[in-house]
């Protein structure tokens, strides 16, 4: 009964993690208005957590790898529901943000352990499905955690939304107590060997391919609710609605993508990141409109969804004998892409205005086909 449990406990914990790091996407404009501050500087709650997650992903993990698997999950689910609960009560923004980075540190220890118990759960030839069980907590996350925190705040307050962040995660906490079992750490793996692919140019392309490209989509991303309150001009709740559309077309995105990059994944990476420039342009110029605005995000959210599979395929593809490091870096360097993104889309509104978030995506999206193709061009001479 109690391994039966484990992968939804670990799931949930992922989703009440996942939830709580993106949901402050789709609350900005009533973090702004609460603080008394623009919706550029809100973006912070989003960009501080983003980056320290960055930093400490390929290092933390391993630095707690010899403690206690479940008392380390425990540790990190109370620290996130506590900081969420305190967040709830602070009138200072400088002190919102510590309360969004102590959890930030916690963070790819909580994924680590919990990929890595999905995997040593089952027989090592089940094991990329289990933790494909745990991979869908996170599309999870960004489907109904972003939505369900905008709809609450908007129809009650920002206060609930922070009580909601305490709930979930308070929940994990008691489903890991009681559904995961003591397990002493029986290895360590060593990144020793790990760390010679380092020395590859194609993996460092292969990381800017990936800041840039979770940049354009995830810093748009974060101020979606932003662009569709003041240039589409739409409610709260439809943009609750439309939040949660884009995250249902993001997961239709990541089950095509796990044919699709099987199948012809150089006609995939290729094909993808023009489509969302195309997709980029239509939404901004016919983003005013509500309808209009609606189907192209729907199509929008597919593509994006597809494109977060192409990020973890470039980083990881080229060097399969390493993937523990492959992962380590997908993770920081798609955080910093987080951060880059959210702050570059941030800084065109307060120049220009919503609409032009849609602008700085582009100009990420193409720096990240140009990265693409410098990356081809490195894998080839490798191979010859």
């Amino acid at each position: 009964m109690q391994k039966s449990l484990l992968i939804p406990s670990l799931s949930l914990g992922v989703f009440a993690l996942l939830s709580m790091e993106l949901g402050a996407m789709g609350i900005l404009p009533i973090i702004a208005q609460k603080y008394s501050i623009n919706v550029a500087d809100a973006g912070w709650v989003v960009s501080i957590f983003a980056l320290i997650v960055a930093v400490t992903a390929p290092i933390l993990p391993p630095l707690v790898a010899k403690y206690e698997s479940k008392r380390t999950l425990l540790i990190c689910l109370f620290v996130f529901s506590l900081t969420s609960l305190l967040a709830s009560f602070t009138e200072n923004f400088i002190l919102l943000l510590i309360l969004r980075a102590i959890p930030a540190f916690f963070h790819p220890i909580f994924c680590a352990l919990a990929l890595s118990l999905a995997a040593d759960s089952v027989p090592p030839e089940e094991s990329p499905k289990a933790v494909a069980k745990v991979f869908v907590a996170v599309s999870a996350g960004m489907t109904l955690g972003v939505p369900l925190t905008s709809f609450i705040a908007s129809n009650t307050n920002l206060e609930s939304a922070f009580w909601f962040f305490a709930l979930i995660n308070a929940l994990a906490f008691v489903a890991t107590l009681l559904c995961v079992p003591k397990q002493e750490k029986t290895h360590n793996i060593s990144h020793k060997e790990q760390f010679i692919v380092l020395i590859k140019p194609v993996v460092w392309a292969s990381v800017l391919v990936v800041v840039a490209l979770n940049g354009a989509m995830f810093g748009f991303y974060s101020y979606m609710s932003e662009f569709l309150l003041n240039f589409t001009q739409i409610s709260f709740n439809a943009i609750s609605a439309l939040l949660l559309v884009y995250g249902l077309a993001n997961v239709c995105g990541n089950i095509i993508a796990g044919k699709a990059l099987i199948q012809r994944p150089k006609s995939v990476i290729k094909i993808v990141p023009l489509a969302l420039i195309a997709l980029y342009i239509l939404l901004f110029f016919g983003g005013a409109n509500a309808l209009f605005a609606t189907t192209i995000l729907l199509v929008l959210g597919i593509f994006a969804g597809i494109g977060n599979n192409i990020a973890q395929y470039a980083i990881a593809s080229p060097i399969p004998q390493a993937k523990e490091l492959a992962n380590g870096l997908f993770i920081a360097s798609g955080n910093i892409g987080v951060t880059i993104g959210a702050s570059l889309c941030g800084l065109f509104i307060s120049l220009q205005g919503s609409q032009y978030s849609v602008i700085a995506a582009i100009l990420l999206i193409c720096l990240a086909i140009f990265l693409l193709i410098v990356r081809e061009k490195l894998l080839k001479s490798e191979i010859s």
